[in-house]
């Protein structure tokens, strides 16, 4: 008996329930994940694949952005003792976080809400979406 690829498809395909978990994981930065991942283990039950990739990865996102975040405050707190070079970090600061799209999305909230919309879309497709370098830490994670 020979199955087709589509049937393979639909075998392998998360649940409504799965995908949406994965998609309000990212919207909430990690926080339903957590809450998922703690009654699952009340339960006694087995997290799929799809779930856990998607919870990993939003848990490595947040934590990464935070660290992210705290290093280039420090590195913009040491730069700001240095003549000239205060202005130029000031200046950069300034315009990565000013609000210039839609006036309300910075450089840098706009490129965080686009990364999240993609995941968000990925996810409720029932995708492992792909992050250049941090997926490929996932999938080892994941295995």
């Amino acid at each position: 008996m020979q199955t087709s690829n589509r049937e393979m498809r639909n075998i392998n395909r998360p649940s409504f329930i799965e995908c949406l978990i994965a998609a309000v994981n990212y919207i909430t930065f990690g926080l339903v994940g957590f809450i998922w991942l703690i009654l699952n283990a009340i339960r006694g039950g087995r997290l799929t694949s799809f779930l856990q990739y998607h919870i990993f990865q939003s848990f490595f996102l947040v934590m990464f952005y935070w660290l992210l975040s705290v290093f280039i405050s420090l590195i913009a707190q040491i730069l700001s003792f240095i003549p000239f070079i205060n202005m130029l970090i000031l200046k950069l600061l300034f315009y990565f976080n000013t609000p210039f799209f839609f006036g309300h999305y910075s450089v840098v909230s706009g490129s965080v809400s686009l990364i999240i919309l993609y995941l968000v879309l990925t996810s409720i497709q029932g995708q492992l979406s792909y992050l250049p370098w941090v997926s490929d830490i996932i999938k080892r994670m994941v295995r």
